[in-house]
């Protein structure tokens, strides 16, 4: 065809809306017009995913409701435990959710997810004349494909090396996978072996119930229905997930947090960061919370500050052991994901950690592996078994380190756990790294901290001087202080003294008397410097520090300064808004209006979907009537920006002479994917277990086909039947797309493998007994299968569309 041919022939009847301007699109050059339609689709890619964040904000804010119940306390019979009086019963009044977790999923959240794809089905079928279309049940395998095979691998893949994600709500994620499979093979079933080609009502009628049928199932796998017993930890749990671990944000919280994780409070925005970032860390959050996270951050919104937080080996004898999950499976773990020491320290204690059921004997598997370590030369290998007798939870693995007096490179080794006792799983950190010192050089000192803050009445700053890169031999490095602000004499004691550090020696504290009065005065600074180091040794970066003197009553002031930063930190993070002044406030800022710390890709994502943001603004808040007006008409457009996007891509792919078929799989699913991949991997780093990452999107899948293809078949055959009489053949629903059962039969094959994959990894000690993570060679290959699975679903699918490939 020539590049200025007329297009109007050719799209009439194949879209809803567009073109606009169909005289005056048919004189523009043909791939010229594809690069605009490309553009535009991409374009309204964006749109439907920032207003399918809106609607999942409706989402979690309907299932995220409470309501209070009495639980009786363990002396609800009156008896205090103590010679106390007998005072009578006692409750204890706690918040648990009103909507369960998995009904949820399946239900509300699963339509948020795949509200996209469902509408685009229901669309195209009434667009078309209630005659079926090659987009919308393509979308829908496409995306079942992506979801399952790409997500999932994306999953494994991120997860921190030696750590691992197990799915915990087993059960349900068996019911949905098995459904995720059976709704295709149900699919292929109708399409090409019970009525060939042809969609009855009633077929149409078993294809949705099945939807309410999994609903049920799942919840009845989530209530272990069919056990003899019902276990009542998992209710429990979710009881205590809900307030047990609330993110305050009070002053008490932050004196906590900064307390337990030893830090000081250097910058008030520093520490409200860190505090929220612990809070988050703390709480469970739903697929509905990282998908609207997720969604912000890819729109130039206000980001969370995720981190993870290290195990202090420091306090593993007092360390609690872990009271959530399964208490009747014990747990096993080493303490730290790594550890260090020095050549010359001759061994090293590893921590190995149990958790979860401690009433009982079990035993675990350990061995060292090489690293650019070698055993032999470099350290000891060690084989063996760890028993934890009843009631133990903490044990040591005692690896000896070789040493030697040439100087090598900081080198690594791994020790690994594997093979538990039955009624024992691996928990996340099942590889631990050990990293090497070399001591056979004579050091670099410096401060470890380039400032310190301390109230004046603590008496005393203590301040750590660090020897690293070597510890061979003895030598000296003096410290005096100098005064800023703070007098020496009048608010601190001077010192100029020589600190010694002998062979084998890696730190050393120094103390600074502070004096304290009862004169309120602002805050004093003072300095302290490091030279004259000696024996070879040198100075590092860090080579003075600066010490804060803070008065007692500007930091009770700090500390509550800290807790309101925090408060606006957690409120900016509120999933909803409750005020269109509040939507339009976050749609005109960047960042969240924290315009300082923004990225310059925030500034362009802010750019690119600005109009979006503000149109979508216009949307009632989700907390007005209890998030469901704003359900009703998120809802609404998103099936109106769907019609264009279905409008779009149609004519993107006839202008490039693909097939429907062949767009559906690859542009469409792709583009109503990637905010569920975002989701999807946020989860898989930040949350304990694997469900809010990759136990959505078996659901999600099956509901797809009961939902998307069940509604629309019931709608037009029932049209047909009571339109057109039933000896002519406009009464059929005949699907005319010779290759779906084809992708369909690839889906399915792809699915159980990927599924089979999943189960190996549960239970395989190479990949560390869990779904995601585990030992990094594994988990690459793991990877790379379900890329590969993918990728062999779009060529074969596409070249059986073009006929290249035939069966």
């Amino acid at each position: 065809m020539a590049d200025n041919t007329s297009y109007v022939d050719l799209f009439k009847g194949s879209a809803m809306i567009l073109p606009l301007f169909e005289a005056s699109e048919s004189q523009w050059n043909r791939y010229g017009r594809a690069i605009a339609y490309l553009l535009g689709l991409s374009y309204m890619f964006l749109g439907v995913n920032i207003i399918a964040d809106v609607f999942m904000a409706a989402i979690e804010v309907i299932t995220s409701k409470t309501k209070q119940i009495k639980i009786a306390t363990a002396n609800a019979n009156g008896d205090n435990g103590d010679d106390t009086a007998n005072q009578g019963p006692h409750f204890d009044t706690i918040e648990v959710k009103i909507w369960n977790d998995t009904v949820s999923n399946l239900t509300l959240m699963a339509l948020g997810s795949s509200a996209p794809e469902i509408l685009l089905s229901i669309i195209e079928i009434v667009g078309n004349g209630f005659e079926p279309g090659e987009l919308g049940p393509g979308t829908i395998v496409g995306s079942a494909s992506f979801n399952l095979l790409v997500i999932t691998a994306i999953c494994i893949y991120v997860i921190p090396d030696g750590e691992s994600r197990r799915i915990k709500e087993i059960n349900v994620f068996a019911c949905t996978s098995f459904f995720a499979v059976f709704a295709y093979i149900w699919l292929y079933l109708v399409i090409e072996v019970i009525t060939p080609n042809v969609i009855e009502i009633w077929e149409g009628i078993v294809t949705f119930l099945f939807f309410p049928l999994i609903v049920l199932l799942a919840f009845a796998a989530d209530k272990n229905f069919w056990r003899k017993q019902m276990e009542m930890d998992g209710d429990w749990n979710q009881m205590q997930d809900v307030f047990a671990k609330q993110k305050t944000g009070s002053e008490e919280d932050v004196r906590h947090i900064i307390e337990m994780g030893k830090k000081q409070l250097k910058d008030p925005k520093e520490a409200a960061d860190i505090a929220t970032a612990e809070m988050l860390r703390r709480t469970h959050h739903s697929r509905a919370w990282y998908r609207v996270i997720a969604g912000r951050a890819n729109k130039g919104g206000s980001k969370v500050p995720f981190y993870n937080k290290p195990k202090d080996d420091e306090d593993l004898a007092a360390r609690e052991p872990s009271r959530n999950g399964d208490m009747t499976v014990a747990r096993i773990e080493f303490s730290a994901a790594a550890y260090s020491c020095m050549e010359n320290e001759g061994t090293i204690k590893l921590g190995v950690i149990r958790t979860g059921n401690l009433n009982c004997k079990t035993t675990i598997n350990y061995e060292t592996s090489d690293g650019t370590a070698n055993a032999g030369e470099d350290y000891v290998s060690k084989a063996g078994i760890i028993e934890f007798i009843e009631g133990e939870y903490i044990k040591t693995v005692e690896i000896e380190i070789i040493d030697d007096d040439v100087w090598e490179e900081t080198e690594t080794f791994f020790v690994r756990l594997f093979n538990p006792s039955r009624g024992t799983e691996m928990d996340k950190i099942c590889v631990t790294q050990v990293s090497i010192i070399n001591d056979d050089e004579p050091g670099i000192l410096q401060f470890q901290k380039p400032s310190y803050l301390y109230k004046e009445s603590a008496g005393m700053a203590e301040l750590v001087i660090e020897r690293n890169d070597g510890c061979d031999g003895r030598v000296t490095v003096r410290f005096k202080t100098k005064d800023i602000t703070a007098i020496a004499g009048k608010d601190y004691e001077a010192r100029d003294e020589e600190v010694v550090f002998s062979h084998g020696e890696v730190t050393k504290t120094i103390i600074i008397p502070l004096n304290d009065d009862d004169v309120f005065n602002e805050d004093k600074i003072f300095e302290v410097m490091l030279s004259e180091p000696t024996a070879g040794s040198s100075l590092g970066k860090s080579k003075c520090t600066i010490v804060t003197i803070l008065n007692d009553d500007d930091y009770q002031t700090l500390i509550t300064r800290v807790a309101n930063l925090t408060s606006v930190n957690l409120d900016k993070l509120v999933i909803g808004k409750e005020s269109w002044a509040q939507q339009f406030q976050e749609a005109l800022s960047v960042n969240g209006g924290n315009v300082d710390d923004a990225e310059p890709l925030d500034f362009i994502l802010h750019f690119l979907t600005f109009g979006w943001k503000v149109l979508f603004a216009c949307v009632p808040p989700a907390h007005i009537a209890g998030g469901w007006l704003c359900f009703c008409v998120s809802l609404g457009a998103i099936a109106g920006v769907t019609a264009i996007i279905g409008d779009m891509a149609s004519i993107l792919g006839q202008l490039l002479g693909i097939k429907d078929s062949v767009t559906a799989i690859t542009l469409v699913a792709l583009g109503t994917s990637l905010p569920d991949t975002f989701a999807s991997k946020v989860a898989a780093i930040n949350e304990d277990s694997a469900d809010a990452a990759i136990g959505n999107i078996t659901g999600s899948n099956s509901v797809n086909v009961f939902l998307g293809l069940g509604i629309p078949w019931i709608i037009a055959t029932l049209y047909k039947y009571f339109t057109y009489a039933a000896t002519d053949r406009r009464s059929k629903f005949i699907v005319t797309d010779k290759s779906l059962p084809f992708t369909i039969a690839l889906y399915s094959i792809a699915a159980i493998a990927t599924l089979l994959l999943l189960t190996w990894r549960r239970y395989s000690i190479a990949a560390g007994k869990a779904e995601l993570g585990g030992d990094p060679k594994v988990k690459k290959i793991c990877a790379a299968v379900c890329i590969t699975l993918w990728s062999i679903y779009i060529i074969c699918a596409s070249l059986y569309a073009y006929d290249v490939i035939k069966f």
